[in-house]
């Protein structure tokens, strides 16, 4: 079962009621390789992102896997996209209410991988 087909049963399963493990839900929701960092990049400029802007900031994904998490995101209520009727085209990116509620989840994730990866670098600096 593909990571979209997961999240589509579970938001079914949302939808009639069920029983829904919260762990598995947020894994659904910011799961796939690229959401987290997404997240990550539009709190830290905290301010509206564009397209491109966010591509260069990840520095590895395709535009399309990169549209691909966006649209998901969005779907999800975690994004806001915004886009202007211009030309050439403008699109930005902002975090909305419900992915800023999940700031604090992202920083205690980023103060306890610091705490391994300085752990590590310290055993490496103690070998011989």
């Amino acid at each position: 079962m593909t990571f979209e087909e997961k999240y589509q049963k579970i938001r079914e399963e949302i939808r009639k009621g069920e029983d829904i493990c919260p762990v598995m839900y947020a894994v659904s929701v910011i799961g796939q390789k690229w959401k987290i960092p997404i997240l990550w990049q539009l709190a830290c400029k905290n301010e509206p992102m564009r397209f491109c802007e966010l591509r260069r900031s990840l520095d590895g994904p395709t535009d399309a896997m990169l549209s691909k998490a966006l649209d998901e995101l969005q779907e999800s209520g975690l994004i806001h996209r915004i886009q202007y009727d211009c030309i050439p085209p403008k699109v930005e990116y902002t975090l909305t209410c419900k992915s800023k509620a999940l700031l604090p989840t992202l920083i205690s994730l980023r103060d306890w991988a610091q705490g391994i990866i300085d752990e590590e670098c310290t055993k490496k600096k103690q070998t011989p």
